[in-house]
């Protein structure tokens, strides 16, 4: 699967950069944080992207930086939050495309198939020539598709499992039925036994007393 965080994030940077004065602090630490994602140090960059947001005018650019930076720290849901908080800034289709590309593969990373071919299919509704999010995009439905494939299997194999439970367990039903019905005819052979060998009881009679004074 191709990847395209890193291109799109530094590259949006850089054209905004070209189109919007470069004054205030707001693209000192927009710098200074791609400086730091550049390196690899994309704690440092986050860091630099947050302090950019002060400034409305690197608002847009440091949102979409930010989802970069996260997404290299592995933090795919805050990523995802900084991409979307950048859509709700843009228009431009373009731009547009590469966040929703970049949600994609957020989702991708934590194999959640399903929300990352809707966020590829969202791509390729603002830009129908990205070949990269098309690729992508082909990745991730298959991918989805075994995932389905799996639970399906893992379900029937849980029903079958259940159905022969039962079957497993009357055998030892069956077994002690069969041992009650033993021991009530052992009982019931003692029973008998007992009463053939009792012997009639004396009847009582006036015995007299013999006495010795």
């Amino acid at each position: 699967m191709k990847s395209r965080v890193l291109t799109y994030g530094l590259l949006l940077a850089c054209f905004l950069t070209c189109t919007i004065p470069d004054f205030g602090q707001g693209n000192l630490h927009l710098r200074n944080g791609n400086k730091a994602y550049e390196k690899n140090d994309y704690k440092k960059a986050s860091d630099e992207y947050e302090k950019a947001l002060k400034d409305k005018s690197t608002t847009l650019k440091a949102k979409f930086n930010m989802g970069d930076a996260y997404y290299r720290q592995g933090d795919y849901d805050q990523a995802i939050d900084q991409y979307k908080s950048a859509l709700s800034l843009t228009k431009d289709k373009v731009l547009s495309a590469h966040a929703y590309h970049n949600i994609g593969n957020s989702y991708l990373a934590q194999k959640k198939y399903n929300e990352s071919v809707q966020s590829y299919k969202d791509a390729l509704r603002a830009d129908c020539k990205d070949d990269d999010t098309r690729y992508n995009l082909a990745y991730a439905e298959a991918k989805d598709k075994q995932q389905k494939q799996d639970k399906d299997k893992n379900k029937q194999n849980q029903q079958q499992q259940q159905k022969q439970q039962p079957q497993q367990a009357q055998p030892q039903q069956q077994q002690q039925d069969i041992n009650k019905q033993n021991a009530q005819r052992i009982l019931d052979a003692l029973d008998n036994d007992e009463k053939n060998n009792r012997k009639p009881p004396v009847a009582a009679g006036n015995k007299q007393i013999e006495k010795n004074w």
